[in-house]
């Protein structure tokens, strides 16, 4: 009988422990490159591939996410991790319907990609302005000006909670980048500007740290192996995904990532303690934006179409 009455307190007391975490959902894309437009998919199937929604099924399923967010009562922040425009080289780049795109689904936060330095200082300026939403970079300077482009970081408060994002651009970019441009900027390192905002970011009373790294997934563990205090990584920067979240074994730093070019949004779920504030659980997937599943936006087709 003792038994079962101590069973019973241990399972009420772990009902209290879960009542008393918070939930965050962190929506993601990376390496976006231009691919607003639906696509096949033939990742899937070469012969018969089932169509993507990309842009307009991806506004599709972060409005289904938060309405249910509204609806269970906890908070949805969206994230890119850079590379939104394409190659400058590879035909002509939607990047008004892009920004449109994203200033109308409402991200929160997205990194200065590689690729979207290769547009120039003057191009780039103007996104930001027309921008509804900070872009970040701890790590990208300008030459003439003398001033790092765009935002080092950005927080977001969520009940008594602080998010704190930060956004890196390759160190390398004057090898990735032609050198008429790459003269128009300082590619400052990544590490030790990392470490840095970080530390920033800790002085602000950041509970939560989040980095939006354009800069490969080796980068990426490196980082997360090396400096402590990043919960969360969203990366970019290359080709290769992750289906499911990689926890670095030294930090635990969480690392997500897309396939890119819209063919998915990632969401991670994390719960946090409403007294420590730090994160106590996770879960994670890429959703592949099939347009059936997920039936295109008609707002957003229209701005693709425009």
């Amino acid at each position: 009988m003792r038994k079962k009455i101590i069973f019973s307190f241990l399972f009420l007391l772990s009902i209290c422990e879960v009542t008393d975490a918070k939930k965050l959902v962190i929506l993601y894309t990376n390496d976006i490159m231009g691919h607003l437009e639906g696509e096949p998919a033939l990742f899937i199937n070469r012969d018969f591939p089932p169509p993507l929604g990309n842009a307009s099924s991806c506004a599709t399923y972060i409005k289904r996410e938060r309405d249910t967010a509204q609806r269970k009562g906890y908070k949805i922040i969206l994230l890119d991790a850079g590379n939104c425009f394409g190659n400058p080289q590879q035909g002509e780049l939607k990047i008004d319907e892009t920004v449109q795109y994203m200033n109308d689904v409402r991200y929160d936060a997205s990194a200065v990609g590689i690729y979207d330095t290769r547009l120039g200082e003057e191009k780039l300026e103007t996104i930001l302005e027309e921008s509804s939403f900070p872009w970040l970079s701890a790590n990208l300077i300008s030459r003439k000006q003398g001033n790092y482009i765009g935002k080092l970081y950005s927080i977001i408060d969520y009940d008594n909670i602080k998010i704190g994002i930060f956004g890196l651009t390759p160190e390398y970019g004057p090898i990735w980048v032609e050198s008429n441009i790459a003269r128009q900027f300082y590619y400052e390192k990544e590490l030790p500007r990392a470490k840095a905002v970080v530390s920033l970011l800790e002085k602000n009373g950041c509970n939560i740290i989040v980095g939006l790294t354009n800069v490969g997934f080796v980068h990426d563990s490196l980082i997360a192996e090396t400096i402590p205090g990043i919960d969360v990584i969203i990366g970019g920067g290359e080709g290769r995904g992750l289906r499911k979240p990689f926890e670095g074994p030294e930090n635990h730093t969480i690392i997500c990532r897309t396939y890119g070019k819209l063919s998915s949004i990632g969401r991670l779920e994390l719960n946090i303690d409403d007294k420590t504030r730090k994160i106590i659980g996770y879960k994670g997937d890429n959703i592949t934006l099939f347009a059936e599943q997920f039936p295109p936006d008609s707002i957003i087709q229209k701005i693709i179409k425009e």
